[in-house]
């Protein structure tokens, strides 16, 4: 198995999304690093933060993003962020 590091966290606990080719190669096997939560799709939003979804089944706006500021607190290369909505 080859994994890929992808630029997208986990929605249970926001460690690394790692992706490879699903075993029938139709879509992408998704796997988080910390949790080894899993999930098969064709986009990373089957698994990571992007895909959070309200209780009404509105996109809550959260998107996976490089973290701009790291610090000793949260080193992390990508954190999940609140974006605001240009309608």
């Amino acid at each position: 198995m080859h994994w890929e590091v992808t630029d997208h966290v986990c929605r249970a606990c926001f460690g690394r999304i790692l992706k490879r080719e699903s075993d029938d190669g139709d879509g992408w096997l998704y796997r988080c690093s910390n949790c080894g939560a899993e999930a098969a799709g064709r986009r990373e939003t089957v698994i990571c933060s992007c895909g959070i979804k309200l209780r009404t089944g509105k996109d809550a706006g959260i998107r996976c993003m490089p973290n701009t500021q790291p610090t000793p607190e949260c080193p992390s290369q990508i954190v999940a962020e609140q974006v605001v909505s240009r309608l």
